[in-house]
């Protein structure tokens, strides 16, 4: 029938330009996995072609004909001098299918040297004028016959580039950054660019590079999105602020598509990666934070040329005040923790770390001492056998819902093991005692928050003793991202293994800072104290731990399972706050927080007990402690930390667990 037929005839028109599409692709890819003198044979066998033919069609556009009687010597020299005069500017050095308009440029050069021998030529061998502008129309030629034979190696290169397997993808950025984004995509064979996003109206219905751009906040984009098959999006935005990219992801949800970037502009824009190294986005960016670079005047003053030490060096914080402490050359790094697969873990990394530095004359020791801050003596052997002058002091007890079921130990350790460390460093005349601390500390409702203010009272408490030389100060901030015991971690191990995701209350929210950046501004703020500081670190906006799970799920590609899509995969389940937990963090006691010379760092002086009082009721800590570990800790917090509002729920885990009890006992 008809209709057969007419198939039957696309079907083999069809088939015909697979068949030469493919015998191209393949002629291309044989050639480039030739050799370099192979491909360059090649290349000046066409131009040689190229040159011939450029000066036939000169003559017939010019005179009208070719007399090759008179001008054989002209295309016998020409096209041989053409290829020793590309090959002298550099033409045959470019990779073809790489090259680009910058690298057309030897191409220009060499064309306009082969016309004027051509014009030199054609004067020696007719001296009359009336042929001498065919050399005009001969390099015209030969320039669009070179650059148009270049331009179909490239295209016929993108062929077989391999982006036909990659996962469909979507670039957001249609602008210069976006373009190396496509290009490195197209070369690789991880992603197969469909489509732009964009949100310049100037780009919208346009196609650039072959590729539809859209609309983002269309209606139909999602729809289109999806009729395409994208499953990646991949960001090619410069210079995009925290709290613009957190906007943009919210905006992206809709999509349901996982969202990854490449490692680094600079490193875009000089070609040095590939589509493989895609990767997705920082969880910094889920919160919105813009980092301020580092101040490296208060970055080294504490630590470049002393000996610097850091307990809990093992914790999430303090490995990471270690990472940032190597690199600015102390003399000496200590690091002490009573974990010793923790502390493996991190002597590992600081290795490799020290590895990749410049090798110099002050490349730092790395000294690992296991010990315990309550055990006087583990502290003292440790400060005084490396003569430490610069000591962090990050290790605690800090896990909530443990600490709330487990008070003497956090008691023991938050609090003594504070004590202990301040003294031994006071008589072994550390130059710097810096505490870490926590926004929970601040009107706490747990254990952990109120323990960590009467660590804190401690160490304000003996800064006014005037014979202490050691200059005192202490940094309290929010929670760090992506730390041992964070949401973020959680949640994301519960998506990997199919929901739900887990979280205490629609309505809480939290401050939220990369682990990183902590530890450079507690370095920063060590440097700034004057004795008895309490700093606050800039936490920027409260993020709602509820939507922070919502976009997790987002970034992994999943899909939302709520009233709005039924047949989502992750489910976000809401399972009540937990004992001791409250719904907002705060980082002030008294409203006296005053700037300093750092943007993100803040100077606070808060109320405390004088050292005489306070001592009297760490006596009781500690004699209560042994004599009776299970009875009134929280009763003792209350008598010293104002403000301090137990959670009911924790004194009847205390005073009835079985588990904690036993927990308490073995401790």
């Amino acid at each position: 029938s008809r209709p057969t037929q007419s198939f039957g005839k696309v079907g083999l028109v069809t088939k015909v330009n697979d068949t030469m599409g493919l015998t191209l692709e393949r002629f291309v890819g044989n050639l480039n996995m030739a050799g370099k003198s192979a491909r360059q044979r090649v290349a000046m066998g066409v131009d040689w072609v190229l040159a011939l033919v450029a000066l036939a069609v000169a003559h017939l556009l010019r005179l009208g004909h070719v007399d090759l009687a008179e001008l054989w010597p002209v295309f016998v020299v020409i096209p041989l001098v053409t290829i020793l005069l590309f090959s002298g500017v550099g033409v045959y050095a470019m990779v073809i299918r790489f090259s680009g308009l910058d690298e057309m440029a030897p191409v220009l050069k060499g064309v306009v040297l082969s016309s004027l021998a051509l014009l030199i030529s054609l004067f020696l061998l007719h001296p009359d004028p009336n042929p001498r502008s065919l050399f005009v129309i001969y390099g015209l030629v030969l320039l669009v016959f070179c650059a148009g034979s270049r331009h179909l190696w490239r295209s016929s290169n993108k062929v077989g580039a391999g982006n036909r397997s990659g996962v469909p993808t979507a670039i957001y950025g249609a602008g210069d950054l976006g373009r190396q984004v496509m290009q490195i995509c197209r070369n690789g064979t991880d992603y197969q660019p469909v489509v732009w996003l964009d949100d310049d109206p100037k780009y919208h219905g346009r196609n650039l590079a072959r590729v539809e751009v859209l609309d983002p906040q269309d209606s139909a984009t999602p729809e289109r999105l999806k009729h395409l098959g994208v499953e990646t999006i991949l960001m090619a935005i410069p210079s995009v602020s925290g709290s613009k990219m957190k906007g943009l992801l919210e905006s992206l949800r809709r999509f349901n598509c996982s969202v990854r970037t490449l490692p680094s502009i600079e490193d875009i824009m000089s070609n040095r990666v590939t589509s493989i190294d895609a990767k997705r986005l920082p969880l910094e960016e889920l919160i919105g934070r813009q980092p301020v670079t580092p101040d490296m005047k208060l970055m080294i003053k504490n630590v470049t040329g002393k000996v610097v030490m850091v307990t809990g060096a093992g914790g999430s914080v303090g490995s990471e005040l270690c990472r940032q402490i190597l690199p600015l050359r102390p003399i000496r790094l200590v690091l002490f923790d009573v974990s010793e697969a923790a502390m493996y873990q991190i002597e590992q990394s600081l290795g490799q770390l020290g590895e990749s530095m410049p090798i110099g004359e002050n490349t730092p020791d790395i000294c690992c001492t296991i010990g315990n801050v309550n055990r006087r003596r583990d502290v003292e052997s440790a400060i005084s056998s490396n003569g430490v002058q610069t000591l962090f002091h990050a290790a605690a007890y800090k896990h909530v819902p443990m600490v709330e079921k487990n008070p003497q130990p956090a008691v023991r350790t938050n609090i003594g093991g504070t004590r202990t460390t301040l003294e031994a460093s006071i008589r072994c005349g550390v130059e710097n005692f810096l505490l870490i601390s926590t926004d929970k500390a601040v009107r706490p409702t747990n254990i952990m928050g109120a323990t960590k203010r009467v660590a804190e009272m401690v160490v304000q408490a003996k800064a006014e003793d005037p014979n202490c030389e050691t200059n005192l100060s202490i940094v309290r901030f929010g929670n760090v991202i992506g730390s041992s015991g964070s949401v973020v971690p959680k949640f994301s191990e519960q998506i990997a293994s199919g929901g739900p995701v887990t979280v205490t209350h629609k309505d809480i929210v939290r401050y939220f800072m990369s682990i990183p950046e902590a530890a450079q501004l507690v370095i920063q703020a060590s440097a700034m104290a004057e004795g008895g500081d309490v700093f606050l670190l800039n936490m920027g906006e409260p993020v709602q731990i509820a939507d922070l799970a919502k976009s997790l799920v987002f970034l992994h590609g999943k899909t939302l399972k709520d009233e709005t899509n039924p047949r989502g995969e992750i489910e976000i389940k809401y399972t009540g706050l937990r004992p001791g937990e409250k719904l907002y963090e705060e980082l002030l006691i008294d409203e006296t927080a005053v700037p300093t010379s750092h943007p993100k760092i803040s100077r606070a002086r808060e109320s405390y007990l004088p050292w005489a009082q306070l001592r009297v009721h760490l006596d009781r800590f500690e004699a209560e402690m042994e004599s009776n570990p299970n009875g009134s800790m929280i009763q003792l917090l209350c008598s010293v930390v104002p403000g301090y509002v137990p959670d009911k729920r924790s004194e009847a885990a205390v005073s009835g667990g079985k588990e904690a009890q036993h927990f308490l006992r073995v401790s």
